[in-house]
C-alpha cells in the first residue's frame, strides 16, 4: 500500500505538468520540425539515458522533497506567462524547462545537483530564438561561401562570389539557409558537451573543445560546398544534386563529429592521469517518502494547474477592437499609384497575420518603386505576432550599408520614430523602413514591442497591432538624398491612412 501511494504521488506531478504545458509542447514540436532544430528530438531520450546511467550513484526511489521546488515553479510559471504574453517563445520554453527542474526539486530536493549534467543537456530541447537563428544563418552563409570559394581557388578552379552566390561558370551555387552550417553548429555543441563529460576532466580542455565547435562547423560545411563545386566542374551534376547532396551533408557532419572526438582524445593525453571517483553511494533506505511530500506535490500541482488554466483562457479575454478591412486600403497616395499584390500561402503562414495589405506604388517620372506591407494582428501571442524585418532582409541576401532612426513629423501634433536601413544586393539599392503601430504607440525597438505586448495584455487586455514595412527599390541614377526626401514625403501622406485602419 505504501509503495502504491509512493508511486501515485510520484506520477501526479509529471502528469499535471505535461497537461498544463500541452499547448506549449505542441508549439515546441512545431519548432522541432524545422530542419535546423530536428536534433531536438534526440534530447528527451538522451536526458533519460543520462539519468538512467546515474542509477548506481543516485537513488531514484529515495524521495526527499524540498519547498525550494515550490518557489521555483512559481518563477517558472511566471516566466512562461511572460513569454506567452510578450510572444517570446524562448521564454515560454525556458519556463517549461524550469518547471521540470522544479519537479525534480519536489521529488529529490537538493540531491538534484547530482543530475546537473542531464538537466543541462535537457536545456538543448529549446531551439535558438528565431531572430538569433536568422542573423547567425546569414553570417554563416557569407562566411561559409567565402571559405568554400577560397578552397576552390586553391585547387585551381576559377570562381566568382557575390554574397552567398558562387558562380562556377558552368553553374551557380547558392548557399541557402539549409547549407549555412547552422544545422551542424548546435548538434556539434551537444556532441562537444558529451565528449567533455565522458572523455575530458580539466576545465581548460573542455572549454577549448567547445571553442573549436564554430570553427569545425564552418570549415566542415565549406568543405562540403567545395566538394559539390568540384562535382559540377567535373560534369557530375547528378551527383551534386538530390539524394547525393543530402547524403554529403550527413557524411560531412559525421566527419566533423569524428574530428571533434579526435581532438578530445588528444586533449585527454595532455591532461595527464586523473583518477575519477565513481564510488557507489548507498543512501539510507526509507520505506516511505517524508510526511510533507503529499503536501508538496499537491501544492506544486495546484500552482501548475492554475498556470495551465491561465495559458489557455487568459488570451481569450483579450479585447479585439473593430476595424476597417485592409482589403480596401487606398491605392493612391500623394500621386503614387498602387497595385494590390497577393502573398503566397507559405509567406502568409509564416506571417501569422489576421489581415494584411501588400502593394506596390509607382509614380510617373520617378525612377523607383515603393513596396508597402502592413500585416495586422487582432491579438498577439507566441507564433501569432509581428516581427521586425531585418532578419528577413538579411536572409534574402541584402547587406545593410547603413541604419538608424528618423524622427518624422507626420502631423502638426505628432512626431513618430521610424527605423530605416540602406541595403545593397548585387548592385541594387534598397531603402527600407519599418515601425510597429500598436494600440496607439509607434515603436521601432523589437524589445519595447515585446514589453508593451506584455504590459498591455495585463493592464488593457489588448495585444492587437500592426507592422508597417515600406521599401523603395531604387534605380542607379537616383541620389540617396533625393530618395530619402521622396521616401519621407510618402510616409507623411501614408500616416493619415494608417490611423484610419489601425485601431488606436
Amino acid at each position: 500500500m505504501r509503495n502504491f501511494k509512493k508511486c501515485f504521488w510520484c506520477l501526479v506531478g509529471p502528469t499535471v505538468l505535461l497537461l498544463a504545458y500541452a499547448p506549449a509542447i505542441r508549439k515546441l514540436f512545431i519548432r522541432w520540425n524545422s530542419g535546423d532544430n530536428s536534433y531536438c528530438y534526440l534530447i528527451p531520450p538522451l536526458f533519460f539515458y543520462l539519468c538512467w546511467e546515474k542509477r548506481k550513484t543516485f537513488d531514484f526511489g529515495l524521495l526527499s522533497g524540498s519547498y525550494e521546488g515550490i518557489a521555483l515553479i512559481v518563477l517558472a510559471i511566471g516566466i512562461s506567462f511572460l513569454g506567452e504574453l510578450s510572444s517570446l517563445e524562448t521564454l515560454l520554453y525556458f519556463g517549461f524547462w524550469l518547471s521540470i527542474v522544479a519537479l525534480g526539486l519536489i521529488l529529490y530536493g537538493r540531491r538534484l545537483r547530482e543530475l546537473a549534467f542531464p538537466f543541462l543537456i535537457l536545456l538543448f530541447m529549446i531551439p535558438l530564438p528565431p531572430f538569433i537563428n536568422r542573423l547567425l544563418t546569414f553570417r554563416l552563409q557569407i562566411l561559409t561561401s567565402a571559405l568554400a570559394v577560397s578552397l576552390m581557388r586553391l585547387s585551381g578552379l576559377s570562381v566568382f562570389r557575390e554574397g552567398n552566390i558562387i558562380d562556377l561558370g558552368v553553374a551557380q551555387l547558392q548557399v541557402v539557409e539549409a547549407c549555412s552550417g547552422l544545422r551542424y553548429f548546435m548538434p556539434l555543441v551537444l556532441l562537444a558537451l558529451l565528449m567533455d563529460y565522458y572523455v575530458l576532466r580539466r576545465w581548460w580542455s573542455r572549454a577549448l573543445l567547445l571553442a573549436l565547435v564554430p570553427l569545425v562547423s564552418v570549415v566542415a560545411n565549406a568543405f562540403r560546398i567545395f566538394l559539390l563545386g568540384l562535382l559540377y566542374f567535373k560534369g557530375l551534376r547528378e551527383w551534386a544534386e538530390g539524394f547525393s547532396h543530402y547524403f554529403a551533408g550527413w557524411l560531412v557532419f559525421v566527419l566533423a563529429g569524428g574530428l571533434l572526438f579526435l581532438v578530445a582524445v588528444l586533449l585527454r593525453q595532455f591532461e595527464g592521469r586523473i583518477v575519477k571517483e565513481e564510488s557507489v553511494v548507498k543512501p539510507k533506505k526509507m520505506t516511505s517518502p517524508p510526511k510533507s511530500f503529499p503536501v508538496l506535490v499537491s501544492l506544486f500541482s495546484l500552482i501548475v494547474v492554475a498556470g495551465g488554466v491561465g495559458f489557455r483562457f487568459f488570451p481569450k479575454t483579450f479585447i479585439v477592437p473593430t476595424k476597417a478591412s485592409l482589403a480596401v486600403f487606398p491605392m493612391e497616395i500623394d500621386g503614387w499609384q498602387g497595385e494590390r499584390l497577393k502573398l503566397s500561402s507559405r509567406t502568409l503562414k509564416s506571417l501569422w497575420a489576421d489581415d494584411y495589405v501588400y502593394s506596390v506604388y509607382r509614380r510617373e517620372g520617378f525612377p523607383g518603386i515603393i513596396y508597402l506591407l502592413i500585416p495586422y494582428y487582432s491579438y498577439q501571442t507566441t507564433r501569432h505576432t509581428a516581427h521586425a524585418p531585418q532578419s528577413c532582409l538579411l536572409g534574402s541576401g541584402w547587406a545593410i550599408l547603413k541604419s538608424g532612426d528618423w524622427k518624422l513629423k507626420v502631423s502638426p501634433a505628432r512626431v513618430i520614430p521610424i527605423r530605416y536601413m540602406w541595403l545593397e544586393k548585387r548592385g541594387q539599392r534598397l531603402l527600407a523602413a519599418y515601425f510597429f503601430l500598436q494600440r496607439g504607440r509607434v515603436i521601432t525597438s523589437p524589445w519595447w514591442h515585446k514589453f508593451y505586448l506584455f504590459w498591455d495584455a495585463i493592464t488593457r487586455r489588448r495585444t492587437d497591432g500592426a507592422l508597417v514595412r515600406i521599401e523603395m527599390l531604387l534605380a542607379s541614377e537616383i541620389a540617396p538624398r533625393e530618395a530619402e526626401r521622396e521616401f519621407k514625403k510618402f510616409l507623411v501622406y501614408l500616416w493619415p491612412e494608417l490611423v484610419k485602419f489601425i485601431p488606436d
